[in-house]
Parts: C-alpha cells; sequence; structure tokens
C-alpha cells in the first residue's frame, strides 16, 4: 500500500474530503483543514513520509475535538495526531517534520495570532 493510499483511507475512514487545488490556497500555504465542510485542502500527492504527516496534521484538525483551545494547542494536537498515527500504521516520522512542527508550536505559543512577525 502506497503513502497516498495509506493518507486516502484515513481520510475514508473519518468521512473527510480531500481538495487537492482551489482558489482558497494562497493565503494558507501548504495545507489546511476545514472543520465545518471535513475537507482537507493539500496540493501534495501524498508521496513521501513528510507529505503524509502533513495531511494527518490535516486531518487531526478535523478529528480532534478543538473546542476551547488556544492556536498553539490545536497545532499541538494534530501534530500528536498524525505522529501517533504515522507510529500506529508502522511509518517513521520523519525528524525534520517532527523538528519543525515543535518549533511551530513554540513559536505560535510565543506569538499567537501575531505569529507571522515573528520570522
Amino acid at each position: 500500500m502506497s503513502l497516498r493510499d495509506i493518507f486516502v483511507a484515513e481520510l475514508d475512514s473519518n468521512g473527510i474530503a480531500w481538495c487537492r487545488g482551489c482558489e482558497r490556497y494562497g493565503a494558507h500555504g501548504r495545507g489546511f483543514a476545514v472543520k465545518e465542510t471535513r475537507t482537507v485542502h493539500l496540493e501534495s500527492q501524498v508521496a513521501t513520509r513528510r507529505t503524509l504527516h502533513r495531511g494527518l496534521h490535516e486531518i487531526g484538525h478535523i478529528v480532534n475535538d478543538e473546542a476551547g483551545m488556544r492556536r498553539f494547542e490545536k497545532e499541538l494536537a494534530a501534530n500528536r495526531f498524525a505522529e501517533r498515527r504515522m507510529r500506529e500504521l508502522g511509518i517513521p516520522v520523519p525528524r525534520s517534520e517532527a523538528s519543525k512542527g515543535r518549533a511551530y508550536v513554540a513559536r505560535m505559543k510565543r506569538w499567537g495570532n501575531n505569529i507571522s512577525k515573528a520570522r
């Protein structure tokens, strides 16, 4: 089973749609999730462990109960979801993605909604 197949199976098992490209991408970078429509927007073809992690992270935003969480807590929960699912599937979590995720959460915790000023 390919990484793309694993991602699609995860989407299907959670009742989530995959949008591979639309007008909403410009402001959202590499990927994002819309909880209300249960849609993951991800342009990647999901061919590497890194892109699988990114896709699972976005799924995590939809399946996690994020009510009452601060923004950095939502990102932390989504990262944990992605890493846990990859471990459950027997797929090594890319160190670079785990590292980037921790750094992003730390910056977000420090800067909150002004994270774009943190760069």
